[in-house]
């Protein structure tokens, strides 16, 4: 993205040398481009699961038992505006299975965070934050 506001800066530097034509289209180019790049942010979130089950003692009542597990990921995510078709089962996509294939819906922008949304009967999750995501290239050792 910056390689394209480089270009344009250049171009507005030299308009007088360059043909209107040449300029215009070069800008229209890089608009375009721009228009282009997906809206991508940070999305960081936990998933909880429950699991039940019944542990049976040997001479005494069974127990009851319940466990909850948890996965906090941080994801860079595509906002779209409607659900996809999904890659391996086919029909739509859940929403909760959307962040693990870089998706997420624009509606979530409008959520206040952190938020809890029931995933199914067993599992929730909660939304830590979205923000913008800023492309960074690290900076290579001048020995590599």
């Amino acid at each position: 993205m910056d390689h394209i506001r480089v270009i344009q800066e250049v171009v507005d530097a030299h308009k007088e040398d360059m043909p209107t034509g040449v300029t215009v289209c070069v800008m229209e180019e890089c608009q375009k481009a721009y228009n282009e790049l997906p809206e991508l942010y940070k999305l960081t979130w936990t998933m909880v699961d429950s699991h039940a089950y019944i542990d049976h003692v040997e001479d005494d009542q069974d127990i009851a038992c319940d466990k909850l597990s948890h996965t906090t990921q941080t994801l860079i995510v595509e906002a779209i505006g409607e659900l996809p078709d999904h890659p391996v089962y086919g029909g739509k996509m859940r929403v909760q299975d959307m962040p693990n294939y870089g998706m997420m819906l624009k509606g979530w922008l409008k959520i206040r965070t952190p938020r809890v949304i029931m995933a199914r009967q067993d599992s929730v999750i909660i939304i830590h934050s979205i923000v913008p995501y800023e492309s960074r290239k690290r900076t290579r050792d001048a020995d590599a």
